[in-house]
């Protein structure tokens, strides 16, 4: 009887292995905007672009291959969705753009999420009337050169540093703790990470609490 027990109990014994080292599904980091309320709590807000925005308009100037860099930073984070959550397009008028990525160091505003890496550093301003709590496009992206072009890693840099920040324009507010992360406040990874994917699949698969206004 044992002898035919056998296989059967270590066929049990290696399925159970298997399911124990089967891959885990990465975990996330907080994306959410906090925003201080008048009562002196704070509210947890979260945004994804809905379908009807979409494809998200983007344009950038033409300096420091930024369009080129813009371009990637798309394809980078469609590529992150399963089932098309979001998509993005290249426009040739900022008048028409939902997010300007521009060249330069940005202004000294309120609502600004700052990224810097060693040769270059980028900020985003978050269009958020923190009253009214509507969000009126277009985003603001700047890019800045720390070194010289042709420095080299200054290509890398604005090419990480811009998918970074158009991830923010997506709708991730926060930067994640990891160093691993291409949302990291100083970011060195090339691409997003399982962390980062699962953060912005989950954004784009919570409701909203910002009005957008268009």
């Amino acid at each position: 009887m044992m002898r035919r027990l056998l296989p059967w109990m270590l066929l049990a014994l290696a399925t159970s292995c298997g399911d124990s080292a089967a891959p885990l599904r990465a975990d996330s980091y907080e994306w959410r905007l906090f925003e201080p309320t008048a009562e002196g709590g704070t509210d947890t807000l979260a945004f994804a672009w809905p379908g009807s925005s979409l494809p998200l308009r983007i344009w950038a100037q033409d300096t420091l291959g930024l369009p080129n860099h813009a371009t990637a930073a798309i394809q980078t984070w469609q590529a992150q969705f399963l089932y098309g959550e979001f998509r993005g397009e290249m426009v040739s008028d900022s008048l028409d753009a939902d997010v300007i990525v521009v060249a330069g160091q940005a202004p000294a505003k309120i609502r600004l999420l700052r990224s810097m890496a060693r040769e270059c550093e980028g900020a985003t301003d978050v269009p958020l009337d923190p009253v009214t709590l509507i969000l009126t496009p277009p985003f603001h992206v700047f890019i800045d050169l720390r070194f010289a072009e042709g420095t080299p890693g200054v290509e890398t840099c604005l090419n990480l540093t811009t998918a970074h920040e158009l991830g923010h324009a997506l709708g991730i507010f926060q930067h994640s703790p990891d160093p691993d992360d291409l949302m990291y406040s100083d970011p060195i990874v090339t691409a997003p990470s399982a962390r980062d994917r699962n953060t912005a699949e989950r954004a784009y698969h919570t409701p909203t609490t910002i009005q957008l206004s268009r």
